[in-house]
């Protein structure tokens, strides 16, 4: 037998070559795998026919191109049992009855290929080399059978396709409804088998499977499916057109065509030359409208990063940047769920700060849910630290390659993303602390996936947002350790008199009871309620530097006397002067105008009005409150009811007149 490559043998031979290829490479990948161990089966049985076809091209004896024929038989008996093995195994459905069946059957037609000529009675000659010869009727009855596991396979992926609700699931089993259609074009090669001379173009079909299903396999947990089947075309046309040149090449190097054509025989290969030329143009054309779209996508968020960048620099708290976020990013990206779960500093555990849902069909998730640190979606988080995504796990849970006590594990976690509405969860870090975690679901369009340019995005923005939580963090415990330190010289000042003793505690409660009556205009501010409280706590530290003589005096004072009192909302500013920054210009502003009259009269500035900060004007009411009710060696307490009637009658002159109504309305419901 001489080996003499000519343009049939060396198609034969590149296909040969790459599907067994394949074929061994995707089980090197995970040995245990199921899917991929059928898919080695269905790689075999193509590079064994291959094969057969590629000696066929060689061998110039009948005896042997029989014997090969035969081989080649056997490797196309198994196609499509290996086929239908891989579709359930793929699925992950329990069909082994089935699956022994088809194999048997595949086992049935191998031996009879080989120990009788019911199949293949023999061989003929073509210009590609030697072809199988088939008794029609065995072979038609051969092709009924052979064709069943191809058609349940079909039946199959398109049932689970309907009965699937993930949008990831479908658009996989879509994938697959789309190309093993396309395999089966590969039919075509058994028209030789008839004796009509047709050259076998099959292998480019079968070609595009094989390529394409690795693609699917090596790339399974990659949601840009639709990305994958791109690149599948492209290599696809690139590999017709390099086929295509390859032939052209054979007009140029053979004699043959100058026998068929006579002297006009170049006009043909400079014809076709050139269709070829405009052909590749198109191609490269195509190609690069391909990468500019690709591109498109990706450079498609730079607005939404950049506008939620500044969101970022501009927010005052962490319930400001959580509704931007969830709303922009929701409707930008179109999500039917986002929820984002925060670290709760003082309960130690994770609670969701704030969720979006945009259709009915999707379970809404309570506000206030918590995650405790050793909640198993927590832990996962913390040791991958990088974005779960729900179909992943299941693929690995049903792969059955995971350990036993890490399937039960795992388990758990998709249980506990099925609970917060996640399909894909994304940890949100800053200096080695997991700060948040963002729940997002699916598209609204359920044609749509989760690409991972977009789980790029959801990456990108989190680390902003956690970056973000973290210096609100920071503010926030700074800010407790200077209320804190304050409040141990207020609460050493009030331990000298009975009489103020936990003054400031009651403000902070009071304003803390009016805010929440107020809390659509304190809205306005950022992170308003609990820097009102935080303003009232610190409203008299200017007290410090009041004498105690003044401060303790048991009568009323004098006009010099009353004169020093006043000044403490100057000092209350001067002491907390190198914290500003941190406290913010709202209480800053409080600690200074708490004094300040609704007509004018207060000090330190004699504002007026609406001019006064309403935190100001909060804690001027819960203050003026708490002193008319608390005893003096001088005055007895009021009672609640003569409280709120002075309160009235000195409205619009030293109270604003709304903030009096939410004490009012407090006190009728006896919250105060």
């Amino acid at each position: 037998m001489g080996i003499d490559l000519t343009i049939y043998s060396s198609l034969r031979l590149l296909i040969f070559v790459t599907s067994f290829s394949i074929g061994l490479f995707v089980l090197s990948k995970n040995k245990k795998s199921p899917v991929n161990r059928s898919f080695f089966i269905l790689a075999l049985s193509i590079s064994a026919r291959d094969l057969s076809y590629l000696i066929l091209s060689f061998i110039s004896d009948i005896p042997s191109a029989i014997v090969w024929s035969k081989f080649g038989y056997c490797g196309v008996v198994f196609v499509t049992s290996a086929t239908y093995h891989f579709i359930v195994s793929f699925l992950n459905l329990k069909r082994k009855r089935l699956i022994h069946l088809f194999y048997t059957l595949s086992f049935i037609f191998a031996f009879t290929v080989c120990s009788s000529n019911l199949l293949i009675i023999g061989v003929k000659k073509f210009r590609w080399g030697y072809y199988p010869q088939v008794g029609v009727l065995a072979h038609n009855i051969f092709l009924v059978l052979w064709v069943i596991p191809f058609l349940l396979s079909l039946l199959t992926l398109y049932e689970k396709y309907k009965e699937t609700g993930s949008p990831y699931n479908k658009k996989r089993i879509k994938y697959f409804l789309v190309t093993l259609p396309v395999a089966y074009l590969g039919g075509i090669d058994f028209i030789p088998n008839y004796g009509i001379e047709m050259y076998p173009f099959g292998l480019i079909p079968v070609m595009f499977f094989i390529i394409s299903t690795t693609y699917a396999i090596i790339h399974y947990r990659l949601l840009d499916i639709e990305v994958i089947v791109k690149k599948i075309s492209l290599i696809t046309l690139g590999f017709v057109v390099s086929v295509s040149l390859f032939y052209i090449g054979a007009f140029y190097i053979g004699p043959y065509f100058y026998k068929v054509l006579g002297k006009n025989w170049i006009i043909f290969p400079v014809v076709v030359s050139f269709l070829i030329g405009l052909g590749l143009f198109s191609f490269l054309d195509f190609v690069k409208r391909i990468e500019e779209k690709e591109l498109s996508k990706k450079f498609a968020y730079r607005p939404l990063l950049r506008k939620e960048a500044q969101r970022i620099s501009v927010v005052q708290n962490i319930n400001e940047l959580l509704m931007y976020i969830t709303r922009d990013l929701s409707s930008w990206v179109r999500l039917d769920y986002l929820g984002v779960l925060i670290w709760d500093t003082q309960k130690k555990e994770f609670m969701l700060a704030r969720s979006l849902t945009r259709t009915k069909k999707r379970r809404k998730i309570p506000s206030g849910l918590t995650l405790p640190m050793d909640n198993p979606l927590v832990v996962e988080l913390l040791r991958r630290r990088k974005p779960l995504i729900y179909s992943e796990i299941e693929y690995r849970l049903y792969s059955k390659t995971v350990l036993s006590e890490e399937r039960d594990f795992l388990f758990k976690v998709i249980t506990e993303m099925q609970r917060l509405g996640s399909e894909i969860a994304i940890p949100s870090f800053c200096e080695e602390r997991l700060l948040a975690i963002l729940n997002i679901g699916h598209k609204l369009n359920p044609n749509e996936i989760i690409t991972n340019e977009d789980i790029e995005v959801f990456s990108s923005l989190s680390d902003h947002l956690a970056r973000a939580i973290y210096g609100f963090m920071l503010k926030e415990e700074k800010t407790q350790l200077i209320v804190a330190s304050q409040n141990i010289l207020i609460t050493t000042i009030e331990a000298k008199d009975s009489y103020t003793r936990g003054h400031t505690d009651r403000v902070a409660h009071y304003s803390n009871l009016i805010g929440g009556r107020l809390e659509r205009q304190l809205r306005i501010f950022s992170n308003g309620l609990p820097n009102l409280v935080w303003a009232a706590q610190l409203h008299d530290v200017g007290k410090i530097s009041i004498p105690d003589s003044i401060l303790l005096k048991p009568g009323p004072l004098n006009e010099e006397e009353q004169a020093k009192i006043r000044e403490h909302p100057l000092n209350g500013i001067k002491i907390i002067n190198p914290v500003q920054e941190w406290l913010g210009r709202d209480i800053c502003e409080a600690i200074l105008h708490h004094h300040e009259n609704y007509d004018g009269t207060g000090y330190p500035s004699g504002q007026r009005g609406q001019d006064i900060h309403l935190f100001a004007r909060i804690i001027r009411v819960a203050d003026a409150f708490d002193a008319m009710t608390i005893s003096r060696p001088y005055r007895l307490a009021l009672t609640r009811e003569e409280t709120m009637q002075s309160l009235r009658k000195y409205e619009y002159i030293h109270f604003d007149p709304f903030v009096v109504g939410a004490v009012e309305a407090l006190y009728n419901n006896r919250e105060i």
